[in-house]
Protein backbone atom coordinates (compact mmCIF):
# COMPACT_ATOMS: atom_id res chain seq x y z
CA UNK A 1 0.00 0.00 0.00
CA UNK A 2 1.42 3.45 -1.00
CA UNK A 3 1.11 6.14 1.91
CA UNK A 4 0.41 9.49 1.47
CA UNK A 5 3.76 11.89 2.47
CA UNK A 6 1.21 14.07 4.22
CA UNK A 7 0.43 11.13 6.23
CA UNK A 8 3.69 10.57 6.81
CA UNK A 9 4.37 14.05 7.80
CA UNK A 10 1.76 14.46 9.83
CA UNK A 11 2.66 11.79 12.53
CA UNK A 12 6.67 12.69 12.43
CA UNK A 13 5.87 16.41 12.52
CA UNK A 14 3.56 16.25 15.78
CA UNK A 15 6.00 13.62 17.66
CA UNK A 16 9.21 16.42 16.43
CA UNK A 17 7.22 19.15 17.78
CA UNK A 18 5.95 17.96 20.72
CA UNK A 19 7.25 18.76 24.37
CA UNK A 20 6.43 14.79 25.55
CA UNK A 21 8.35 13.28 22.89
CA UNK A 22 7.34 9.76 25.05
CA UNK A 23 3.55 10.37 25.06
CA UNK A 24 3.42 11.39 21.52
CA UNK A 25 4.52 8.03 20.73
CA UNK A 26 2.65 5.99 22.55
CA UNK A 27 -0.73 7.99 21.33
CA UNK A 28 0.35 7.18 17.62
CA UNK A 29 0.95 3.23 18.50
CA UNK A 30 -1.99 3.57 20.72
CA UNK A 31 -4.38 5.09 17.11
CA UNK A 32 -3.22 2.49 15.20
CA UNK A 33 -3.38 -1.13 17.68
CA UNK A 34 0.14 -1.96 17.40
CA UNK A 35 1.54 -3.87 20.57
CA UNK A 36 4.96 -2.93 21.28
CA UNK A 37 6.27 -5.99 20.79
CA UNK A 38 4.71 -6.07 17.37
CA UNK A 39 6.21 -2.75 16.68
CA UNK A 40 9.79 -3.80 18.19
CA UNK A 41 9.87 -7.05 15.95
CA UNK A 42 9.31 -4.81 12.74
CA UNK A 43 11.83 -2.51 14.09
CA UNK A 44 14.54 -5.35 14.69
CA UNK A 45 15.02 -4.21 18.31
CA UNK A 46 14.04 -5.17 21.45
CA UNK A 47 10.49 -4.62 23.21
CA UNK A 48 12.76 -3.10 26.14
CA UNK A 49 14.01 -0.15 23.96
CA UNK A 50 10.50 1.04 22.50
CA UNK A 51 9.11 0.66 26.35
CA UNK A 52 12.00 3.22 27.14
CA UNK A 53 11.38 5.70 25.02
CA UNK A 54 7.43 5.56 25.42
CA UNK A 55 7.64 5.64 29.12
CA UNK A 56 10.43 8.49 29.23
CA UNK A 57 13.21 6.12 29.90
CA UNK A 58 15.49 7.68 27.60
CA UNK A 59 14.39 11.27 26.77
CA UNK A 60 15.59 12.14 23.30
CA UNK A 61 15.16 9.54 20.47
CA UNK A 62 17.03 10.67 17.53
CA UNK A 63 15.28 11.49 14.42
CA UNK A 64 16.53 8.08 13.25
CA UNK A 65 14.49 5.93 15.31
CA UNK A 66 11.49 8.13 14.91
CA UNK A 67 11.74 7.30 11.29
CA UNK A 68 11.77 4.19 12.06
CA UNK A 69 9.22 4.26 14.17
CA UNK A 70 6.39 6.13 11.85
CA UNK A 71 7.34 3.72 9.17
CA UNK A 72 6.61 0.82 10.42
CA UNK A 73 3.53 1.98 12.35
CA UNK A 74 2.64 2.43 8.92
CA UNK A 75 4.13 -0.76 7.07
CA UNK A 76 2.07 -2.79 9.81
CA UNK A 77 -0.71 -1.19 9.27
CA UNK A 78 -0.65 -1.77 5.65
CA UNK A 79 -0.24 -4.95 6.33
CA UNK A 80 -3.63 -4.94 7.95
CA UNK A 81 -4.86 -3.23 4.81
CA UNK A 82 -4.05 0.41 5.63
CA UNK A 83 -7.51 1.34 7.70
CA UNK A 84 -6.20 3.89 10.16
CA UNK A 85 -3.73 5.43 7.68
CA UNK A 86 -6.40 5.86 5.30
CA UNK A 87 -8.59 7.72 7.95
CA UNK A 88 -5.39 9.90 8.67
CA UNK A 89 -5.05 10.62 4.77
CA UNK A 90 -8.79 11.73 5.01
CA UNK A 91 -9.45 13.60 7.80
CA UNK A 92 -7.88 17.23 9.33
CA UNK A 93 -6.43 15.29 12.46
CA UNK A 94 -7.09 14.86 16.14
CA UNK A 95 -8.34 18.45 17.25
CA UNK A 96 -11.52 19.95 19.42
CA UNK A 97 -14.45 19.78 17.48
CA UNK A 98 -18.29 21.13 18.21
CA UNK A 99 -18.93 18.41 19.99
CA UNK A 100 -16.12 18.19 22.47
CA UNK A 101 -16.98 20.47 25.23
CA UNK A 102 -13.77 19.77 27.24
CA UNK A 103 -10.71 17.33 26.79
CA UNK A 104 -7.88 16.81 29.23
CA UNK A 105 -4.83 14.49 29.68
CA UNK A 106 -3.90 14.38 33.33
CA UNK A 107 -0.50 14.93 34.61
CA UNK A 108 0.12 11.33 35.84
CA UNK A 109 -2.20 8.59 35.36
CA UNK A 110 -5.01 7.76 37.76
CA UNK A 111 -6.96 4.72 38.67
CA UNK A 112 -10.48 4.53 36.92
CA UNK A 113 -11.90 4.46 40.48
CA UNK A 114 -11.80 8.30 40.42
CA UNK A 115 -13.30 8.93 38.01
CA UNK A 116 -16.21 6.77 39.61
CA UNK A 117 -15.90 9.23 42.37
CA UNK A 118 -15.49 12.76 40.49
CA UNK A 119 -19.08 12.13 38.12
CA UNK A 120 -20.69 10.36 40.96
CA UNK A 121 -20.91 7.92 38.90
CA UNK A 122 -22.28 4.09 39.25
CA UNK A 123 -20.56 1.27 37.87
CA UNK A 124 -22.88 -1.10 35.67
CA UNK A 125 -19.89 -3.31 33.48
CA UNK A 126 -16.02 -4.31 34.48
CA UNK A 127 -16.39 -2.97 38.25
CA UNK A 128 -13.39 -5.40 38.29
CA UNK A 129 -11.29 -2.91 36.20
CA UNK A 130 -11.35 0.24 38.69
CA UNK A 131 -7.93 0.06 39.48
CA UNK A 132 -6.66 0.42 35.69
CA UNK A 133 -4.75 3.78 34.98
CA UNK A 134 -6.77 6.57 32.77
CA UNK A 135 -4.30 9.22 30.85
CA UNK A 136 -7.17 11.44 30.35
CA UNK A 137 -10.88 12.59 29.71
CA UNK A 138 -12.76 13.65 27.28
CA UNK A 139 -16.55 15.02 27.64
CA UNK A 140 -18.65 15.02 24.56
CA UNK A 141 -21.89 16.10 23.41
CA UNK A 142 -23.65 12.62 22.38
CA UNK A 143 -26.07 14.30 19.74
CA UNK A 144 -23.47 17.06 18.75
CA UNK A 145 -21.10 14.00 17.67
CA UNK A 146 -24.07 11.96 16.00
CA UNK A 147 -24.69 14.89 13.66
CA UNK A 148 -21.08 16.33 13.14
CA UNK A 149 -18.62 13.00 13.15
CA UNK A 150 -18.39 11.00 10.63
CA UNK A 151 -16.59 7.39 11.30
CA UNK A 152 -13.30 8.52 10.16
CA UNK A 153 -13.30 11.52 12.73
CA UNK A 154 -14.35 9.68 15.83
CA UNK A 155 -10.77 9.52 16.74
CA UNK A 156 -10.53 13.06 17.67
CA UNK A 157 -11.88 12.08 21.08
CA UNK A 158 -8.93 10.12 21.97
CA UNK A 159 -6.50 13.01 22.68
CA UNK A 160 -3.07 11.87 23.67
CA UNK A 161 -4.21 8.42 24.51
CA UNK A 162 -7.06 5.75 24.28
CA UNK A 163 -5.99 4.72 27.96
CA UNK A 164 -9.06 7.26 28.83
CA UNK A 165 -12.68 7.83 29.69
CA UNK A 166 -15.03 9.41 27.57
CA UNK A 167 -17.82 10.93 28.82
CA UNK A 168 -21.25 10.96 26.43
CA UNK A 169 -23.58 13.51 27.65
CA UNK A 170 -27.38 14.10 26.29
CA UNK A 171 -27.45 10.48 26.70
CA UNK A 172 -30.98 8.50 26.37
CA UNK A 173 -30.13 5.08 26.40
CA UNK A 174 -26.39 4.35 25.61
CA UNK A 175 -26.56 2.15 22.72
CA UNK A 176 -25.48 4.66 20.07
CA UNK A 177 -22.15 5.82 21.86
CA UNK A 178 -21.53 2.26 22.67
CA UNK A 179 -22.59 1.07 19.23
CA UNK A 180 -19.70 3.74 17.26
CA UNK A 181 -17.08 2.95 19.74
CA UNK A 182 -17.88 -1.42 18.84
CA UNK A 183 -17.50 -0.67 14.81
CA UNK A 184 -14.23 2.12 15.19
CA UNK A 185 -10.80 0.33 15.67
CA UNK A 186 -10.00 2.70 18.60
CA UNK A 187 -11.33 1.71 22.04
CA UNK A 188 -11.67 3.88 25.13
CA UNK A 189 -10.65 2.16 28.45
CA UNK A 190 -13.79 4.07 30.08
CA UNK A 191 -17.28 5.20 29.15
CA UNK A 192 -19.63 7.49 31.24
CA UNK A 193 -22.90 7.88 30.49
CA UNK A 194 -24.94 11.32 31.79
CA UNK A 195 -28.59 11.31 31.14
CA UNK A 196 -29.77 7.89 30.43
CA UNK A 197 -32.43 6.56 33.91
CA UNK A 198 -32.04 2.90 32.26
CA UNK A 199 -28.70 1.83 30.00
CA UNK A 200 -29.43 -0.29 27.25
CA UNK A 201 -29.01 -4.22 27.01
CA UNK A 202 -26.73 -4.02 23.78
CA UNK A 203 -24.80 -1.29 25.23
CA UNK A 204 -23.84 -3.35 28.37
CA UNK A 205 -23.20 -6.34 26.13
CA UNK A 206 -20.79 -4.14 24.07
CA UNK A 207 -18.63 -2.78 27.18
CA UNK A 208 -18.30 -6.17 28.24
CA UNK A 209 -17.15 -7.61 25.12
CA UNK A 210 -14.67 -4.70 24.34
CA UNK A 211 -13.48 -5.08 28.43
CA UNK A 212 -14.66 -1.33 28.62
CA UNK A 213 -15.85 -0.13 31.97
CA UNK A 214 -19.55 1.19 31.82
CA UNK A 215 -20.66 3.60 34.55
CA UNK A 216 -23.98 5.89 34.49
CA UNK A 217 -23.22 9.26 36.36
CA UNK A 218 -25.70 10.27 38.42
CA UNK A 219 -24.24 14.09 38.87
CA UNK A 220 -27.14 16.31 37.51
CA UNK A 221 -25.52 19.08 36.24
CA UNK A 222 -23.66 19.29 33.57
CA UNK A 223 -21.26 22.06 34.81
CA UNK A 224 -20.98 20.42 38.36
CA UNK A 225 -20.06 17.13 36.28
CA UNK A 226 -17.07 18.83 33.92
CA UNK A 227 -16.27 20.75 37.36
CA UNK A 228 -15.39 17.23 39.24
CA UNK A 229 -13.57 15.91 36.47
CA UNK A 230 -11.31 19.20 35.68
CA UNK A 231 -10.34 19.10 39.43
CA UNK A 232 -8.77 15.63 38.54
CA UNK A 233 -4.80 15.90 39.00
Amino acid sequence: MTTPIDVRRKIYGSILVSETIWLELRKWRDFFKISQSDLAKAMNVSPSVVSDYENGRQKHPGSRFIKRYVENLLRLDGDRGGYITRILGTESGPGKSRAVLDIKEYRSPLPARSVVEATRSQVLVNERLLDLPLHGHTVVDSIAAILSYSGNAFYELYGRSTERVLVFLRVSMGRSPLVAIRVHPLKPRMVVLHGPVRVDSLAQKIAEKESIILAVSREKKVEALVKGLQALN
